[in-house]
């Protein structure tokens, strides 16, 4: 059962309730105790995580910046829900398996990271909730790159860990406070930029945590070396509820002493965690022109 932050289910709080356009989303669930736990874990990833990202933003920086995540228009999420369903598809998702995933809009106008869920039954993609993020930016004579589009799968032949928590010589806690997640992607292929040009080159393609500090106030643009950074709420959300940890749930099952090491054991994870990572971009041309292969459905 997932629990509401803030009260119990069926409390007027605004704090145990979704997002406004979460309750469109919903509509296209024909389960209602899926759709019930949908919402109750929208809920909680607005208290737990948008609420906060708006709260430390306010509107300093422009109200559409904040209205991107707290409400994203109906346009944006169907563009977002094409692309996502498109490449999931290219990639060989099992259409017939409901599960979580994240998908993060590169575009250096939005940065939006969103929690979202494949329901199987109706071939549909329904987005929970949103949080700021920042990609790659290419700087010149540094080991930087574009965070590549495509589906990551956080597999536990890259296996995942926590950061130290240390500082480097200019004082950035580069993955996030100590015992933040660090989820590993692999080895991929990203553009970068040498002196002749860009071209793609070989990167380690990584989520984590930022400094607290120095680096959570720079979300929302692209700002990292080509890694998915996120905040520290999303970073402490995701691991908690396990959305990407379907493989190591299984070796969980298993009774691995090594994955139950990495999760801890206050981990809670959602009925249908995922492993995906799908990262597209709203700035260029979507992926069903990119890729060829048509939606498995709206």
């Amino acid at each position: 059962m997932l629990a509401v932050a803030g009260g119990l289910p069926g409390t007027a709080r605004a704090a145990d309730r979704p997002p406004a356009f979460v309750a469109a989303e919903l509509t296209q669930v024909g389960d209602p105790a899926l759709r019930e736990e949908l919402s109750r874990l929208a809920a909680e990833f607005k208290h737990a995580v948008t609420d906060r990202t708006v709260a430390r933003f306010g509107r300093q920086n422009g109200r559409k910046r904040v209205d991107m995540i707290s409400d994203p228009p109906l346009s944006y999420r169907n563009r977002l829900r094409a692309d996502a369903l498109d490449r999931l598809r290219a990639a060989g998702l099992d259409a017939e398996l409901s599960q979580f995933f994240l998908y993060a809009d590169r575009n250096p106008a939005t940065q939006v990271l969103f929690l979202a869920y494949y329901d199987a039954p109706g071939r549909h993609v329904i987005f929970l909730g949103a949080d700021l993020f920042s990609s790659g930016k290419l700087r010149p004579g540094e080991d930087s790159f574009l965070t590549p589009l495509g589906v990551y799968e956080n597999l536990t032949d890259n296996w995942g860990y926590r950061a130290a928590g240390t500082k480097n010589a200019k004082g950035w806690r580069g993955l996030g406070g100590r015992g933040s997640r660090v989820w590993d992607f692999g080895y991929q292929q990203a553009p970068r930029q040498f002196r002749q040009g860009v071209y793609d080159s070989q990167m380690r393609l990584l989520m984590h945590a930022t400094d607290p500090d120095q680096g959570e106030p720079r979300l929302g643009g692209p700002d990292s070396k080509g890694c998915v950074r996120i905040s520290a709420a999303a970073n402490a959300f995701l691991d908690h509820r396990g959305i990407l940890d379907r493989h190591y749930e299984q070796m969980l099952a298993a009774e691995s002493y090594r994955a139950r090491e990495l999760l801890g054991e206050a981990h809670a994870p959602v009925s249908r965690p995922g492993s995906f990572l799908v990262v597209g971009d709203s700035a260029i041309e979507s992926a069903s022109r990119e890729a060829g292969p048509a939606p498995m459905g709206q």
